[in-house]
């Protein structure tokens, strides 16, 4: 069974998943949170920057949820699910999608019956369900 994230680790957890969630851009977040540069939230993500209180406070705010709910496991429950897709060329990538089509030749990710991803099936190394809706949703 694998450690538990710490409290750093799950809001940068949160970070990513919120922002792959709303298909925002690290600049795009750093923009919603009044930052000129997206060094923070990619310092943030990958897990090199000490996050402050005025930081977590500040992410929520972006995300339009409380502090409590970015150090929570599923700061969003029963939100669109998101799979982190591994491709070949050594790029992972998270897709938030509510339908996934897995074809023969083409795989294609769906969020509200709109294609947000497609992909070759031959490249795509592994798909990896990151979050799921909840059973009440």
């Amino acid at each position: 069974m694998p450690e538990p994230l710490t409290a750093v680790e799950r809001v940068a957890a949160n970070v990513k998943l919120l922002r792959a969630r709303r298909g925002w851009t690290q600049n795009q977040l750093a923009a919603e949170m009044g930052q000129k540069f997206s060094q923070v939230v990619a310092t943030t993500e990958i897990g090199k920057r000490r996050i402050t209180v005025d930081d977590l406070v500040d992410f929520a705010k972006a995300f339009g949820v409380t502090p409590e709910q970015m150090l929570s496991h599923d700061p969003e429950p029963g939100s669109t699910p998101v799979y982190e897709v591994a491709t070949d060329d050594g790029t992972t990538r998270a897709i938030a999608a509510d339908t996934v089509d897995p074809g023969e030749t083409w795989t294609s990710f769906y969020l509200r019956e709109t294609r947000v991803f497609l992909a070759p099936t031959a490249r795509i190394l592994g798909i990896r369900l990151i979050t799921e809706e909840a059973a009440d949703a």
